[in-house]
């Protein structure tokens, strides 16, 4: 008797964990994707602009850097805008001549917003691209996506079809990203044996965005160390047909943009230079 109580205890507590694990991937996960990121101490960036939706959500949009040759609208991963992107990477655009128009979702960096969804940042993405696009000069605009922040470029390059899209660090899907988390965490791991992508509100992938955008300009550099967005997941998932793979020797999550800065900056130039000729 003890022996079945047993076992039945155990499993109800495995059913638990599994429907728990469900409904968390299906109603909940999206908004604990983007967690909250107060804003820095000190910015010395000027607004360029803030796109609001009708939920009270709004993404901001700082400049770094003066717009000579054209823009560069950066979408940066989950935890934001991190410093030593501004230290690092935006320098190094401005001395090109190009502008970085750098994004805050809602709630994150000073932007308004709480209830954080990638099906409400998607148009509202596509809205700052389209606005850039306005504003920048001969419409000379490249949407540059890392990590979390590849997608949403992505997704908005296929509704404003800027001048090219410069990814970092790119997962091939959401799906793909979420067990990767799933699999680094004992406790989550079992969850990694679901059929994620179909749990998912929606399963966004960089096929499903680049196929809007056939004749686009695309490139993403992916590090061979690194762990949170393997290259060997996106090899495997197969690169979409118009977007080239530049592959980043020994470049972890966090080292990518480093090792491959140069190589980022003259991508985005030869973008730009190549839509004036």
């Amino acid at each position: 008797m003890r022996i079945r109580t047993l076992l039945f205890t155990v499993a109800a507590c495995v059913c638990l964990y599994f429907v728990a694990g469900i409904s968390v991937l299906r109603f909940a996960l999206e908004p604990l994707v983007l967690p909250h990121v107060a804003p820095s101490a000190h910015t010395n960036a000027p607004l360029f602009l803030q796109i609001g939706g009708d939920d009270g959500n709004a993404m901001l949009v700082r400049r770094y850097g003066a717009p000579r040759v054209g823009c560069v609208v950066f979408f940066p991963g989950e935890h934001g805008i991190l410093a030593k992107y501004k230290k690092n990477l935006f320098p190094a655009f401005a001395a090109q001549g190009i502008a970085v128009l750098a994004v805050a979702y809602p709630g994150q960096d000073g932007a308004p917003g709480a209830h954080r969804h990638l099906s409400e940042i998607m148009p509202l993405a596509a809205q700052v691209a389209a606005a850039a696009k306005a504003a920048c000069p001969d419409h000379q605009v490249v949407l540059y996506g890392r990590s979390l922040g590849s997608m949403v470029a992505a997704y908005a390059a296929a509704r404003s079809h800027p001048t090219g899209l410069i990814l970092e660090s790119a997962a091939p899907s959401f799906s793909s990203a979420v067990r990767l988390r799933l699999k680094a965490r004992w406790y989550l791991a079992p969850l990694a044996l679901l059929p994620i992508s179909r749990l998912l509100p929606h399963d966004y992938s960089l096929a499903e965005a680049l196929s809007s955008a056939p004749g686009m300009p695309a490139v993403v550099f992916d590090g061979t160390a690194d762990r949170e967005t393997p290259l060997a997941d996106l090899r495997a998932a197969g690169v979409p047909g118009n977007l080239q793979l530049v592959v980043v020797p020994g470049g972890a999550h966090s080292t990518t943009y480093l090792l491959a800065r140069e190589g980022i900056i003259q991508t985005a130039l030869s973008m730009l230079r190549a839509r004036r000729t």
